[in-house]
């Protein structure tokens, strides 16, 4: 995903608040909704990892993007906005 592909709203957005099943499982299903609903979704989270070629990867958008294209067989773009807010669209 390049700049120019991130939707305008997204820039001044709200970070969507990642649904729960549990105190420790997110609901991927139901930010799936979020994002069909909306277009996109804006991830803030400071859980990031670090891999082994050095880069920086949060955990969160990780999982999320493993959820839509293995279990909804859909192409996730993702884009890091700032230190830790990133946007995913479909």
């Amino acid at each position: 995903m390049k700049f120019r592909d991130i939707p305008n709203a997204a820039w001044d957005a709200e970070p969507t608040p990642i649904p729960t099943k549990t105190e420790v499982s997110y609901d991927w299903e139901a930010m799936h909704q979020l994002l069909e609903m909306r277009g996109f979704v804006v991830i803030e989270s400071n859980e990031t990892r670090i891999m082994a070629n050095g880069a920086e990867e949060c955990v969160p958008v990780k999982q999320f993007n493993c959820y839509v294209r293995v279990t909804k067989k859909e192409k996730l773009f993702t884009k890091r906005l700032s230190a830790t807010r990133w946007v995913c669209t479909l």
